[in-house]
């Protein structure tokens, strides 16, 4: 895919002041072309970030890739990230792809350390929702936990047309298959089915989008 920089932040400050605020911003969309909009409020320190057309990037979202960090941030056409989302890349080749028309609502965090983070195409990521593609070692008693290796069980990936409801955890390894769906506040330690309807912590799978497995469990 091509990826496309965006246009001067001081024009699209000015273009975007007698929008409204908030979502009414994305407006401007309509009258960029195949540019992002990246508002000025946000913070952005991530010299591999690459972006697709049409994306928007809301207020006081923060995008930091730490100096030894080897991956890259790669979203994709039509992408939202809203206000009070954070990204940070460390260190290592992990990086964050997400597909086209994926949004991200506030709130959520990114913490790309060790392992790589994917979300596909059309998912819809609630408020407050957190991706830990790592965990901190806590083997050696002699040391403070912040400073023993980082470890990783592996990626986490979303496939396509994922909805992760609000203050859902997707811990390391963790692969949610395509159409699936997650109940707010789950904590999402293993594997979830594509078209599978999970919650609870750890997140279980419940129910299914299937009509047959729907059938299934019901009788």
């Amino acid at each position: 895919m091509a990826y496309l920089v965006p246009i001067s932040p001081l024009f699209i400050h000015l273009a975007a002041l007698p929008l409204g605020p908030y979502k009414d911003k994305r407006k401007l969309l309509r009258y960029l072309g195949n540019h992002s909009y990246i508002s000025p409020r946000a913070q952005i320190s991530c010299p591999t970030l690459r972006l697709g057309p049409q994306c928007f990037i809301d207020d006081y979202v923060t995008i930091y890739a730490h100096p030894k960090a080897e991956g890259g941030i790669y979203l994709e056409g039509y992408v939202h990230i809203y206000r009070w989302s954070m990204i940070e890349l460390g260190r290592g080749e992990g990086s964050l792809t997400v597909g086209s028309n994926s949004y991200i609502q506030p709130d959520c965090i990114f913490n790309v350390f060790i392992g790589s983070i994917t979300i596909g195409a059309n998912c819809m990521i609630a408020a407050r929702c957190s991706f830990m593609p790592y965990q901190h070692g806590f083997a050696d008693l002699t040391r403070p936990m912040r400073e023993q290796p980082l470890t990783s069980k592996g990626d986490i990936v979303l496939e396509d047309d994922v909805w992760l409801g609000t203050n859902v955890t997707v811990m390391d390894g963790v692969t949610i298959g395509r159409g699936a769906i997650v109940g707010a506040g789950a904590v999402v330690t293993k594997d979830i089915p594509a078209y599978a309807i999970a919650a609870g912590v750890p997140a279980k799978v419940i129910g299914s989008r299937q009509p047959e497995a729907i059938h299934q469990h019901t009788n």
